[in-house]
């Protein structure tokens, strides 16, 4: 997908007084100075909307805008299903491998900004998030609600979460309660990959075994906190790494094959998946008019549809704990 992009980034205090030039070239770390220097030469890159300086000298408030008249994307799965909505809320099923936000490589095509387009909802932000990779149940805000508290808060609305995961080995445990602190690893060769540490951030997830193949398991995750990456984290901890999942199995090898560019069609059969098997399938919301209301996501990926198919009972299973959950709420 090719389109103009224009990107525009308010001049903050902490940022003033430096010029455009260097404010560039140390705050989008992706490009050197030459890459930068072109482009403002090349009036791609204006303060207020004109054309400007290397040597401009920032101030609070000015607007640096950013545009590419040919930004190219490669094309994702963008078809999203929608579970919910009432005045106040939407909740959708997103499709494996869509980014809720952008990032360096994606603008257009996000969850955030497709249902922005699509629902003509320019003011809609996401109440919690999902990995790029994992698909599922997310529910977004329409507007800002009157009390600040609640976007704070998404507890006071989200009673329950539960992912469905197929993961590598066979699961011996009926249930398992993993409450293990996470932090960050902050070493090489991902800094931002999560491990379990005694200094880390309080972390505890459910683990029910719904069903157990050759080589793989179901099993039924529920959230009590919400960690960055915390149930492909706890899963990798006690060895069962979720099945395609790149960055928490072989040592990240094919995670950083895939941040250069390099990973093969045999790669994604070796690590079983084009994309982690990871699934928000199940979310209980406490509602201020509809009251308590329990949501499922069936809108599974042709991988994920393909796995389920050794596993005739699997549905079954896994609304009886999460039924038994909520009554027990």
């Amino acid at each position: 997908m090719q389109y103009r992009l224009e990107l525009n980034s308010d001049v903050l205090e902490k940022f003033a007084g430096e010029s455009l030039i260097d404010s560039l070239v140390r705050r989008f770390t992706y490009q050197d100075r030459e890459f930068w220097l072109g482009k403002i030469f090349a009036g791609q890159v204006r303060v207020n909307g004109l054309v400007s300086q290397p040597d401009h000298i920032l101030a609070v408030g000015e607007v640096v805008q950013f545009a590419i008249d040919d930004f190219t994307e490669p094309d994702l799965d963008t078809d999203y299903q929608k579970i919910f909505e009432n005045e106040n809320l939407i909740m959708v099923s997103k499709p494996a491998n869509l980014p809720v936000h952008s990032n360096r490589r994606f603008y257009f095509q996000t969850m955030t900004a497709v249902l922005r387009r699509a629902e003509k909802l320019p003011d809609l932000n996401p109440m919690h998030r999902l990995d790029r990779e994992t698909s599922g149940l997310m529910l977004y805000m329409k507007k800002p609600f009157a009390s600040r508290s609640l976007r704070r808060e998404p507890g006071r609305i989200i009673a329950a979460k539960f992912y469905l995961a197929l993961v590598n080995g066979v699961f011996e445990h009926d249930t398992l309660v993993v409450d293990e602190p996470l932090r960050e690893a902050a070493c090489p060769p991902v800094y931002y990959r999560m491990v379990v540490a005694s200094d880390g951030r309080p972390a505890r997830t459910v683990f029910e075994r719904i069903a157990v193949g050759e080589d793989c398991s179901l099993v039924l995750a529920r959230l009590e906190t919400g960690r960055k990456h915390q149930i492909r984290a706890h899963l990798a901890h006690v060895g069962h790494s979720v099945v395609g999942d790149k960055l928490y199995s072989h040592d990240g090898h094919y995670f950083m094959k895939r941040c250069s560019d390099e990973l093969l069609p045999e790669d994604l059969v070796e690590i079983g998946s084009p994309h982690q098997l990871l699934h928000a399938w199940a979310l209980c919301l406490q509602l201020p008019e509809e009251g308590r209301r329990v949501f499922f996501s069936d809108h599974f990926s042709e991988s994920w549809q393909s796995r389920l198919k050794q596993f005739t009972t699997w549905r079954e299973q896994a609304c009886q704990v999460v039924n038994c959950y909520i009554e027990s709420l």
